[in-house]
């Protein structure tokens, strides 16, 4: 049996942060800006209410998601799911431009976005023509200098990391072009939809980012990006986002941070259903379904220590969640006769982790997504997700590793 007893990159980049973390818990420094919490029903400062919800009810789409029945072109609902996963965004990223090389990439319908999967989201959702910038974003390079410690600025303001090359990153690709491209193809009846978390109610926030681009604007452009910085802001390791919102003349200010602390991905089945009131065609529907990350980690001995123990045990919780909804979506594609598709890094490959933005890292995985997708083996099944992890896993680096769906064998 192979001893898996190294930490990877990510483990000792992640327990390193719990450690600043837990030094800095108890520092001094100012006074926290606490206001009270804005009241339910409050709204983004210049816009309707229309472009969010505060609870999973998806009240907005009800118009909404009638509409996107006008926007099919093949005659059938396709719909992807994007999660968080951090660096592991990179995965997620080469499969979208792998599909285009493969000729296989649907036009989705319906696009949701958590944490890096937000910031996939609206490239997965405007198509292949994007694929360039995409990889811009996720080849490497763009995010090799993305996690700056803050070093002594720990003590006077929130988050590990700083959060100006998150924030500058977003700002370079998400243009003025990006946003208008967004409310065009918002307005024939597609959606664009992002998860934060609203950590005044602890409760999943879901934008609808065609809604907002539609508003145009630099008010438009600035909620736009604020809303996707958020969604990708990891709690504790980036400062939250504080957006601005009004109710009865009253303006509050709300802290969102990485829509994956309350939802690992999302797939709005109450959206699909009011498609089933409109058109025949929620029947045969596809939804699609990418995890930026393993669903589990390659088996290996726990240090007895307590940074290592509380890395686990997050990573467990993490990946427990991630399961647990890959489960309830097949049951809800078994219940109402739709396809489920879903793709993620296998348990038995080299993967950094999600803190691992360093170029050599982020390439490796971007070219392991594109090559799978290209070859078409991207997709997997329960069984094969479950086959791939083993006791006896010798861990591959990319390069080398198997893509996740294992071929079948003839004979």
């Amino acid at each position: 049996m192979t001893k898996l007893t190294r930490r990877t990159p990510h483990a000792r980049l992640f327990t390193g942060a719990i450690a600043c973390l837990l030094a800095f818990a108890c520092a001094g420094g100012p006074p926290p800006d606490v206001g009270p919490v804005a009241p339910r029903g409050a709204t983004p400062v210049g816009f309707s209410s229309g472009i969010r919800t505060e609870t999973r009810d998806f009240d907005f789409n009800k118009e909404g998601a009638p509409r996107a029945v006008s926007a099919i072109a093949d005659r059938t609902i396709d719909m992807l799911a994007l999660s968080g996963g951090g660096a592991g965004g990179a995965y997620g990223a080469g499969v979208l431009v792998g599909l285009t090389n493969a000729g296989t990439r649907p036009r989705f319908e319906i696009v949701t976005g958590v944490s890096t999967g937000a910031l996939i989201a609206p490239y997965a959702f405007l198509g292949s023509d994007w694929d360039d910038k995409l990889t811009q974003a996720y080849g490497g390079e763009a995010t090799d200098k993305l996690m700056q410690a803050r070093g002594l600025g720990v003590l006077f303001d929130v988050g590990v990391f700083d959060g100006k090359p998150l924030r500058d990153l977003v700002e370079r690709f998400v243009t003025e072009e990006l946003v208008f491209a967004v409310a065009r193809e918002a307005s024939n009846g597609r959606m664009l939809l992002v998860a934060t978390t609203n950590l005044d109610r602890e409760e999943t926030v879901l934008w609808d980012m065609g809604a907002i681009a539609r508003r145009g604007g630099p008010l438009a452009r600035d909620l736009f990006r604020q809303v996707l910085v958020a969604s990708a802001s990891v709690p504790g390791i980036f400062p939250p986002v504080m957006i601005e919102v009004e109710k009865d003349g009253q303006q509050f200010k709300e802290m969102h941070v990485d829509g994956g602390a309350s939802t690992p991905f999302f797939i709005a089945p109450k959206s699909l259903m009011h498609l089933d009131e409109a058109s025949a065609s929620l029947r045969g529907a596809n939804v699609y379904v990418i995890i930026n990350g393993q669903m589990a980690s390659a088996p290996r001995s726990t240090s007895n220590n307590t940074l290592d123990i509380a890395a686990r045990s997050f990573t467990s919780v993490l990946n427990q969640m991630t399961r647990t909804a890959i489960l309830q979506t097949d049951d809800f594609a078994r219940r109402n006769s739709l396809g489920y598709r879903f793709s993620g890094i296998p348990s038995d490959v080299e993967f950094g982790g999600s803190l691992a933005f360093d170029k050599v890292n982020m390439s490796a995985t971007f070219d392991y997504g594109m090559r799978c997708a290209t070859r078409g083996q991207v997709w997997l099944t329960e069984e094969l997700a479950a086959a791939r992890t083993r006791e006896d896993a010798d861990l591959k680096p990319f390069a080398e590793a198997d893509c996740p769906l294992i071929p079948r064998r003839s004979g």
